[in-house]
């Protein structure tokens, strides 16, 4: 019993290291939630669960639900977060990171599927604009119950996008002038199943 309880605890440090490889570079965290209650600043409804250390979309058929964190407001800041794609019967989903938001009609995403691809777009007045459409990227992990650490970091009007460590690429754009907000978001392509996608930690440096 003794043996299987440091198993069991190395296994969650290493993971741990292995988030923290991926993560955030900035040396003043600003933000961190690892999701053990909902008093996060995050918008919680119907579609939302918060608990045993995971933020969960409920979503619908072919829905996309985003959320953007309520209590922090940054400037330049390193944003990443952890999120694993369920076990079963294989959906078609993406899970995405939000930056330069403003609120829920105005933001941009990144996002990555499980079919080895990421996308950038921009919301603005409610309308999508897509500005990097489903390419390929080989540091996506695509298997159910994989879990993919994803990461926006951001300097002035350049942000600059990772999966697993691996950069993808620059972006220029036009942040909010008077800072701006970050979030997740969870989208289900399945135009006929429900699905559930988890994240499991957010952290913001700078």
């Amino acid at each position: 019993m003794f043996r299987f309880l440091v198993l069991l605890a190395a296994l969650a440090l290493c993971s741990a290291a292995a988030f923290e490889a991926h993560a955030c570079e900035g040396s003043e965290i600003i933000f961190e939630d690892s999701f053990a209650d909902d008093a996060g600043g995050w918008t919680v409804t119907d579609a939302v669960e918060v608990k045993d250390g995971a933020f969960t979309f409920k979503l619908p058929p072919d829905a996309l639900k985003a959320n953007l964190n309520v209590t922090f407001t940054v400037d330049d800041a390193d944003v990443c977060s952890e999120v694993a794609w369920p076990e079963g019967d294989p959906k078609t989903l993406g899970a995405g990171l939000l930056f330069w938001g403003e609120d829920g009609d105005n933001y941009f995403q990144f996002g990555i599927l499980n079919s080895g691809k990421y996308w950038i777009a921009r919301r603005r007045d409610g309308k999508w604009h897509t500005i990097v459409q489903n390419v390929d990227a080989k540091a996506i992990k695509t298997s159910a119950g994989d879990t993919n650490t994803l990461r926006v970091k951001t300097s002035g009007n350049t942000a600059t996008f990772y999966v697993n460590g691996d950069k993808l690429r620059d972006l220029r754009g036009q942040p909010p002038k008077a800072g701006w907000r970050f979030g997740i978001s969870g989208d289900n392509f399945d135009r006929e199943k429900e699905a559930r996608l988890s994240f499991n930690s957010v952290k913001v440096t700078n």
